[in-house]
């Protein structure tokens, strides 16, 4: 069990499986020659040789001249500790590299770019997770109709920005939800899960949610001023209720 652990682990410190299986051999034996090592290791013979010279050339076995010519594993502490060096290396280096997109790609324009209008969704978590991107974008306001009970999740994102207003309609919730001050919450019966961002983009779903289904669709419209406005009525209408 042991054994497997450590061929694992070094797998993971991007050593092959059959160097892998060749050092942990070493591991337990020390010195061996390489039909042994071939043969405890089960790593055919035919490949032995070149899987130690491999592992020669990275530091981690000597080659010892006697007959018959041997294979001897150097100090495992210090392998592992090299092993880990280069994998850290090699993470910082891809970091940077992720830092270096993030910080010269405007992801919000490449996605609202998009000409999609509808979208689907395999379930309501993947539908919170579209909003609480959605919501990421909003400079000034957000209005929704909803049930803050299941959407809870996709507004905690936002939560912390306090230039944002965000006034939310709900049905009647069966939990008390601590939200920051500039969030405005009325219970009322409705039937929509909608949003309104900046007054300028709606989604809204096409299901009743209420109601599991294998998917679920929703749209998301931009600049269509007529159906904001008539939606921000009917808004309204029921916050003065």
């Amino acid at each position: 069990m042991k054994e497997n652990m450590l061929i694992l682990i070094l797998k993971d410190l991007n050593l092959t499986e059959y160097e892998s299986r060749a050092l942990v051999t070493l591991f337990k034996f020390s010195e061996l020659d390489a039909p042994s090592i071939s043969r405890n290791s089960e790593i055919p013979k035919t490949r032995i040789y070149d899987v130690l010279n491999k592992l020669k050339e990275k530091g981690f076995v000597l080659e010892v001249y006697k007959s018959p010519k041997t294979f001897k594993v150097l100090n495992p502490n210090e392998i592992f500790k090299n092993l880990l060096s280069v994998k850290q290396k090699d993470f910082t280096n891809l970091s940077n590299k992720v830092d270096d997109i993030l910080s010269t790609t405007n992801w919000n324009a490449e996605l609202n770019n998009s000409q999609e209008k509808i979208l689907q969704v395999n379930n309501l978590k993947d539908y919170n997770r579209f909003l609480a991107q959605e919501f990421q974008s909003a400079q000034k306001e957000i209005f929704a109709f909803t049930h803050l009970d299941e959407r809870i999740d996709s507004l905690k994102g936002i939560t912390s920005n306090k230039n944002l207003n965000v006034k939310i309609l709900t049905k009647p919730m069966s939990m008390v939800h601590k939200l920051p001050k500039n969030f405005s919450v009325q219970e009322n019966n409705h039937s929509m899960d909608a949003f309104i961002i900046d007054k300028k983009k709606i989604i809204m779903a096409l299901n009743n949610l209420e109601t599991p289904k294998k998917t679920y669709h929703l749209t998301v419209l931009e600049n269509n001023t007529s159906l904001v406005n008539a939606l921000l009525n009917h808004f309204d209408e029921y916050w003065k209720k």
